[in-house]
């Protein structure tokens, strides 16, 4: 398995509520607290935010801009390259991990929330040229179903991602380093977060 780390530290954000068709979270800051977290960074990622925002993202009200939100649990590859170098062709990479998306207009220097939700599951993974694609997903059911299909999907994984999937603040944190990071990247004139009904809150963006 070979996985890369980007560590981001951001001041600690609380968003309670959280709705899978829409995004009504309490959003409130938390001055005195630092928290350092790990935002996983891989190629394969690439992939599967194109898919979430693809397949699930334009499945909601649509807004300015769609962002996704996640925690790797694992990924599994046929066999690990001999070194960093090595070009991996195997066409049967896993990647299972708590994933969310977000769509986001933009009113003068805030992301307001208009509609989002959860996907957690397990994607696989093919090559495609230089780069990957989402051959299939295998997602989470709903109701009854919730707790027998996640503990199928992932299996010994399962204790992990229960733990990430319901430790609201650690996915808050998340999601504001993923929205600071996409800002950065698209020079969006934008500092504030905010959800429907909710105070805007100051990203951590990279002074």
């Amino acid at each position: 398995m070979k996985q890369t780390k980007t560590i981001l530290s951001l001041f600690a954000i609380i968003l309670l509520g959280m709705s899978l068709s829409s995004c009504k979270q309490k959003v409130a800051e938390t001055l005195e607290n630092t928290v350092t977290i790990e935002v996983p960074q891989n190629p394969y990622l690439v992939a599967i935010e194109h898919f979430l925002i693809d397949s699930f993202g334009k499945n909601y009200t649509p807004g300015a801009v769609c962002i996704p939100a996640y925690s790797v649990i694992n990924i599994e590859e046929p066999g690990d390259p001999s070194d960093s170098t090595e070009i991996i062709t195997a066409t049967d990479i896993k990647v299972w991990g708590d994933w969310w998306v977000f769509n986001y207009n933009i009113v003068g220097d805030t992301l307001k929330c208009i509609s989002g939700g959860s996907h957690p599951g397990m994607f696989l993974l093919g090559k495609d040229g230089e780069a990957y694609k989402v051959i299939a997903f295998d997602q989470v059911e709903d109701g009854s179903r919730n707790l027998p299909s996640a503990k199928r999907i992932f299996g010994d994984l399962y204790d992990e991602f229960h733990a990430i999937n319901s430790n609201q603040d650690y996915r808050d944190s998340v999601r504001l380093a993923m929205v600071a990071q996409y800002v950065q990247e698209h020079h969006l004139p934008v500092t504030m977060l905010q959800d429907f009904g909710w105070p805007a809150v100051t990203l951590p963006l990279n002074q």
